[in-house]
């Protein structure tokens, strides 16, 4: 199979991206550009140099919608967390002519999808005065997400303790501990809450903010598209960021992936 470059890579995310929000303003759902993407698209106006995906996210009702509404669109498909194939606890729009290898997932038991595009949901959270139940919480999801990536990881290479967890996991089942994690992450009701933010288990606490940086969105341009963005983008990524301006020391700028792509070979 010929190898996808990075340039190519680039071009069909941006379809993808396109794609998706074209449908999501067709039916009336909302979505914000967010994580790096958003700050690709107010530090540079498209991808961050160094950065090799797309994220959006969506309030909970709007993503429930969307697992629901979008179906294959010529060569885009919809990986949800509920699909049999799925290896991701949130939903994967991919190109479905490519192939996507990522480090430790076990291809021997899961199909590999293609270049996509990351469709993250906003859930409601405990109150503002309640941080420590946050904390706990978010610990806890952290925990049904290692245990569900013990579930999909290959066995290629790992210590005898590392074995046994895979063992005891896979007995649960992937399908138990992706369960677990968003029905906790749905226990608020995002239309009642007043602090929401998407329930990470990468970002620590921070992906925590007031609603109200959501309740409004400006169009900001990535790239050659305009998309829209919560209009308190600021605030968002600097509770999770910090000083988002300002490039990190050369050594930090570096993809966090590492996968291989390729096109299928009938393309």
């Amino acid at each position: 199979m010929k190898e996808v470059t990075a340039s190519e890579s680039r071009e069909i995310m941006i379809k993808i991206l396109k794609d998706v929000t074209d449908f999501c303003d067709q039916h009336s759902l909302t979505y914000f550009l967010s994580s790096g993407t958003l700050i690709g698209a107010i530090r540079h106006k498209g991808f961050i140099p160094w950065d090799d995906d797309i994220d959006i996210d969506m309030p909970r009702p709007d993503y429930e919608k969307f697992i629901q509404l979008y179906k294959e669109h010529g060569n885009y498909e919809i990986c949800a967390p509920c699909d049999k194939n799925s290896f991701y606890f949130y939903v994967k729009v991919y190109d479905n002519r490519t192939i996507k290898i990522e480090k430790g997932v076990d291809y021997e038991r899961f199909r590999p999808l293609g270049i996509d595009i990351d469709v993250f949901p906003i859930d409601g959270q405990p109150a503002e005065n309640k941080f420590n139940l946050f904390k706990k919480q978010t610990d806890r999801r952290k925990k049904y997400f290692e245990y569900f990536s013990f579930c999909i990881c290959d066995t290629k290479n790992k210590k005898l303790k590392t074995l046994l967890k895979i063992f005891v996991c896979r007995l649960f089942g992937k399908d138990f501990f992706r369960n677990r994690y968003n029905n906790s992450a749905k226990q608020y009701d995002y239309n009642i809450s007043t602090m929401v933010g998407f329930i990470s288990p990468y970002s620590k606490y921070k992906n925590r903010h007031s609603k109200d940086v959501y309740q409004n969105k400006v169009k900001v341009q990535f790239e050659d598209g305009e998309y829209w963005a919560p209009a308190g983008y600021d605030t968002y990524l600097r509770n999770i960021y910090g000083e988002y301006m300002q490039l990190p020391p050369i050594e930090q700028q570096k993809t966090h992936h590492v996968n291989k792509t390729y096109w299928k070979d009938k393309y």
